[in-house]
């Protein structure tokens, strides 16, 4: 699929590893290894059959959505149209 970055911090932690130690342990890492997923996803399709990914539309946002990064910690993104993701954020689930 195809994706941008709202946040530029996350845009460096992707293409440089600018940043990473701001998250605990594994977070980055986790990071890492689903932006391989989303990159190699053809469609959102892809990304809802891993179960793993734990996919989710948030309530009370248009178009937003997350996957796990682990326990605490979920991607956020929203989708602009059919092929491209806006990957907006990190956030901690229980902040």
């Amino acid at each position: 699929m195809n994706f941008y970055f709202r946040d530029s911090g996350l845009a460096k932690m992707y293409t440089k590893g600018i940043g990473a130690n701001r998250y605990p342990d594994g977070v980055a890492r986790a990071f890492f290894k689903k932006m391989q997923k989303i990159k190699a996803a053809t469609n959102e399709n892809d990304l809802r059959a891993v179960k793993g990914n734990h996919f989710e539309k948030l309530k009370g946002e248009v178009n937003k959505y997350s996957i796990r990064l682990n326990q605490g910690y979920r991607l956020v993104f929203s989708k602009t149209d059919e092929d491209e993701l806006e990957i907006q954020e990190i956030t901690n689930h229980y902040e």
